[in-house]
């Protein structure tokens, strides 16, 4: 089952639009994500123009990449398809995220499958070509406190973020290369509380065995991230590129010395681009006079132009002289770093790219780049988005089906509220009670005037009964009101279980929830049958039962 994008929350109107229209924003992109063709003209540009003024070969990065993967972990199918970019009939497809623990939100995870599947696809389409999928490894970012926790829905069944502090503390600022972080003693105590938080399955007991063989003393994060996103899809043939390799960057310095020597143009072009955007759309990134970094005393520095042509790092007192940076980048090319704007250039520098695997938000970035990649002589790859998917468990689904409601009025939780509470109570106890009593008023009234006539003495012993009848009335009312709220309660409870599961803090499931809580719950085989009920080719949101995947 699939849901329209644009009936769920948070999506930017640039990116529906470029799911419903690409028409109308191919002016920004270079090919169309949905066309055979654009993937075969971009593949053909990519053969001609791939490294061809570059300082390195194909047989340079595949060393690199060997050398690498061999420290990840990975399968024997990564090292073939390392082997297969020595050819030049070979293409990359490439995602990349940051070093999030235990590969951070579950989207990473869909990232790396889709950029599987669209290689396997290109592959069957264009038969002259081979695809291969890639995985940039965002190591160079410094942004910790984004990384370093997991959210996961406990036993208790309450949404829970866990978080991992080299020494145990939290640092007032984070300046250092994820990377680079090495993991220390702590990380027990992450994992045991991990650990706790669920429930102990059959499967408990070999996730946990991978979570600690990736996650323990001494090993970096990029090392961790990797080991364990190899562990979890199984030979798959993902190859890991850590770009933070003194190597890489040694490749890149054509990328670096370009940006230091022209700026701002770079700037400029993303600003002229994001103007004309931002008559119809908000933009995600804001460009820098230097969209570079520099790696100081091993911490992660904006670069930024001064007077007199010197470099300042932000938040820092260390200057450089123009000449003086200029010698760093010949000598120390590892110590520099991309920002947001930059990164793509040098990925697609570096790497044969065709397609790009991208999120909501990266793909309204995309939109600003075009340029950017003209200025390097760099043609743009296609920008695929990824595939977007809710993963419903038995009791959601139970849920919808039991009260007869659609999958996206959950994220409008007001609204839905009001109406499964109005749907329970087929009749208000308040109004059925009301109505007897006034009818029953009446009566009496009626009867005690007509019996006053009679005998007033037998008439007032009459009438206190009434007052007393009608007075049990209210306890009955009281008790039935009782009934119907707790009625209405266990329903809210239920309601908000499923809250949890489907929009957990308000937000998308898979931009939440991280991978071992499906892991631990159902197998590893998980991804297997996830994979086979993901279609790459549906842009959409999807829907895939949890049954679906844990039967098959």
């Amino acid at each position: 089952m699939t849901i329209p994008f644009n009936s769920l929350p948070s999506y930017s109107d640039l990116f529906l639009k470029y799911i419903e229209n690409y028409q109308s924003l191919s002016k920004y992109f270079e090919f169309n994500y949905t066309s055979d063709s654009e993937f075969l003209k971009c593949t053909e540009l990519k053969k001609e123009s791939y490294a061809r003024e570059g300082n390195f070969s194909r047989n340079d990065i595949s060393g690199i990449l060997k050398e690498q993967n061999e420290i990840f972990g990975s399968g024997e199918k990564t090292f073939t398809n390392i082997g297969l970019l020595n050819d030049e009939n070979t293409f990359a497809v490439v995602t990349g995220q940051q070093l999030g623990f235990l590969s951070g939100p579950f989207y990473t995870v869909l990232k790396a499958i889709n950029t599987i599947q669209l290689s396997d696809k290109l592959s069957g389409k264009f038969p002259e070509y081979k695809f291969v999928p890639v995985f940039w490894l965002e190591a160079d970012d410094h942004d910790f406190s984004e990384i370093n926790n997991i959210n996961i829905i406990s036993k208790e069944n309450e949404l829970k973020n866990l978080k991992y502090f080299e020494k145990g503390q939290e640092q007032e600022k984070y300046l250092k290369p994820t990377g680079s972080i090495i993991l220390d003693e702590h990380i027990d105590q992450f994992i045991n509380e991990l650990e706790s938080s669920y429930n102990k399955t059959d499967f408990t007991e070999s996730l946990f065995g991978i979570i600690r063989d990736n996650y323990k003393k001494g090993n970096d994060l990029k090392t961790a991230f990797a080991g364990f996103l190899n562990s979890v899809l199984k030979n798959k043939g993902l190859i890991f590129i850590d770009p933070s390799d003194k190597r890489i960057k040694e490749y890149l310095k054509p990328v670096f010395e370009k940006e230091l020597n022209t700026f701002p143009q770079v700037c400029e072009k993303v600003i002229n681009t994001s103007v004309e955007l931002e008559e119809n759309y908000n933009v995600q990134v804001k460009p820098k006079p230097i969209n570079l970094f520099y790696i100081h005393d091993g911490n992660r520095y904006l670069l930024e132009p001064r007077e007199n042509v010197i470099f300042a790092l932000k938040h820092s007192r260390q200057k450089f002289s123009g000449e003086e940076l200029s010698g760093h980048l010949e000598s120390n090319p590892e110590r520099f770093s991309w920002n947001v704007v930059t990164r793509p250039v040098c990925q697609d520098f570096i790497l044969p790219t065709v397609a790009y695997i991208g999120g909501p938000s990266e793909i309204s970035y995309f939109a600003q780049f075009r340029e950017v990649y003209k200025f390097f002589d760099l043609g743009m790859p296609v920008i695929y988005p990824r595939t977007s998917v809710t993963v419903m468990e038995s009791r959601v689904k139970s849920f919808l089906e039991k009260y007869n409601v659609r999958f996206n009025e959950l994220f409008y939780e007001k609204d839905l509220s009001k109406k499964l509470l109005k749907d329970s109570a087929v009749v208000s106890a308040d109004e059925i009670f009301s109505e007897m009593k006034e009818e029953l008023t009446g009566i009496f009234y009626t009867y005690e005037k007509e019996l006053g006539r009679i005998d007033a003495i037998q008439t007032e012993s009459f009438t206190k009964r009434n007052r007393q009848f009608l007075e049990s009335l209210d306890i009955a009312k009281d008790k039935f009101s009782a009934s119907q709220s707790k009625k209405n309660e266990v329903l809210s409870n239920q309601f908000q279980k499923v809250l949890l599961f489907v929009y957990p803090d308000n937000t998308l499931q898979e931009r939440v929830l991280n991978i071992t809580y499906f892991l631990n719950k159902y197998g590893f085989d998980f991804i297997d049958n996830l994979i086979q009920e993901i279609n790459i080719d549906e842009f959409s949101h999807q829907l895939v039962e949890a049954s679906a995947v844990r039967n098959q």
